[in-house]
């Protein structure tokens, strides 16, 4: 004991300084929004180099798996093609294609951590800032959601996946083209539910759910899941539709990041119309 108080004597300046430090750093954290920001900011680019260099190590034990995964993103990349696109009616749309416009662009990224037992799991992906990647563009993976790029650094993103109690996506039923919110529990990382989808609407077990394309973030149709069954309540006028999800996180290698061409014009006009119904209110 004496010991212990002779070295906390002998080293009390030094101490006291680290206190104070500490203290100082979390409170210009905590109170500056922009230090706060480049603290986040810096932190997972350093967290993501880490996860990196440890997938690294471990990668070689599922080569195999990985090549299986970059097989299924070559065909769905090779589906996106525009022969592989029917042509519709549409003189505007004709338009559209035949002079090549783009609506979406992916990059390829890979996942190096993903966690699936927490309530508010995410993912990091070796892309960033350098590569063009930015908040709010949608992620999928073998033709499937994954979920919405949550910050990013220079060469990092965190994803916040489907597998998050925060997660809230436009989708629908394939079949019926009815739509609702997709949400996810906790618990079972196989398993998320689809709210707001009335009674009225009829809905069978393997039915698939895909993405509206009401949101910016996905296009059009692309899988989440398939309908394993009903739980719904009498004195609710809502359907509890629980859905296996398309997207194993568990083996989760490679992600395509998606990003809307039109993003920023499409949130741009639906802002606009906002701050015009609320000011008429």
């Amino acid at each position: 004991m004496s010991n212990l108080l002779a070295l906390l004597q002998r080293y009390y300046v030094l101490l006291m300084f680290l206190i104070l430090q500490v203290f100082a750093l979390v409170t210009l954290f905590s109170e500056n929004n922009f230090h706060r920001k480049e603290f986040i900011r810096h932190s997972s680019d350093f967290a993501g180099w880490i996860y990196e260099k440890r997938d690294n190590f471990t990668s070689y034990l599922r080569l195999s798996e990985i090549n299986d995964q970059l097989a299924l993103e070559n065909a769905m990349l090779r589906s996106l093609l525009p022969e592989n696109y029917l042509q519709l009616d549409s003189t505007s749309l004709q338009e559209l294609n035949v002079k090549g416009q783009v609506l979406f662009k992916y990059t390829p990224a890979k996942v190096v951590n993903v966690t699936v037992s927490r309530k508010r799991n995410y993912i990091t992906v070796n892309r960033g800032m350098a590569a063009g990647i930015e908040p709010e563009m949608g992620v999928i993976a073998n033709g499937a959601i994954v979920g919405i790029v949550s910050s990013v650094s220079k060469h990092y993103s965190v994803i916040m996946p489907v597998l998050n109690t925060k997660f809230q996506g436009s989708v629908k039923m394939k079949n019926s083209g009815e739509f609702g919110i997709l949400e996810w529990l906790g618990g079972d990382p196989e398993y998320a539910y689809v709210k707001e989808m009335p009674k009225h609407v009829y809905i069978q077990v393997g039915d698939s759910v895909v993405t509206t394309g009401y949101s910016s973030h996905f296009p059009e149709g692309i899988m989440v899941g398939k309908v394993e069954t009903l739980e719904d309540k009498p004195e609710e006028n809502f359907h509890r539709v629980k859905v296996k999800l398309e997207t194993d996180y568990r083996k989760l290698g490679w992600v395509q990041l998606v990003k809307n061409i039109y993003k920023v014009e499409q949130d741009s006009i639906m802002q606009q119309q906002i701050q015009m119904d609320g000011g008429e209110e």
